[in-house]
């Protein structure tokens, strides 16, 4: 069996303000990229779905992320 595409994916993850009172100050909050691995089980409209884990017929360590969040996605290969 063919594995999925292995991809490297560039997005914005989102985050939690520090709890507590701000005392009219806003947080300060900065929106850097994070980068995720895996194996592309499915590229939907909304949003894809990662694999970190594959092998023939199941999968594991699953992570779905929203098309809004993602800059860029670049398809490293496959395993076979």
């Amino acid at each position: 069996m063919k594995s999925p595409k292995l991809v490297l994916v560039k997005w914005i993850d989102a985050c939690h303000a520090p709890s507590g009172w701000q005392f009219g100050n806003p947080p300060q909050i900065d929106f850097e990229p994070v980068y995720s691995t895996g194996f592309l089980m499915q590229d939907r409209k909304e949003g894809i779905v990662l694999a970190q884990t594959w092998f023939d017929g199941d999968y594991a360590n699953v992570i779905a992320i929203p098309k809004g969040m993602i800059k860029k996605m670049t398809v490293l290969g496959r395993v076979r």
